[in-house]
This record gives structure tokens, sequence and C-alpha cells, in this order.
């Protein structure tokens, strides 16, 4: 009988998928905010 709930097993092996995803993610995203606020600095200069 399942409860609808995913295995520990499985997703425990998936961790790297999660890592990965997160810096496709991240890794424009950081550097997008640092971009304006660099651009947004010289504004107040």
């Amino acid at each position: 009988m399942t409860d609808g709930m995913p295995s520990t097993r499985r997703a425990s092996g998936q961790w790297w998928l999660v890592a990965v995803a997160w810096t496709l993610v991240g890794v424009p995203l950081l550097w997008g905010v640092w971009d304006t606020l660099t651009k947004a600095s010289a504004l107040f200069r």
C-alpha cells in the first residue's frame, strides 16, 4: 500500500539533479542582479 509520497531512496539519489538545476537558474539570476545593481549605482553617483 502506498500513500502517494515519493520514495526517500529514489529522491535521495537525485540530489545532483537538484544542484544542477539550481546552478542553471542561480548563476544567470545572480549575474543579472549584480549587473542591475552595478548599473543602478551609476545613477546615484
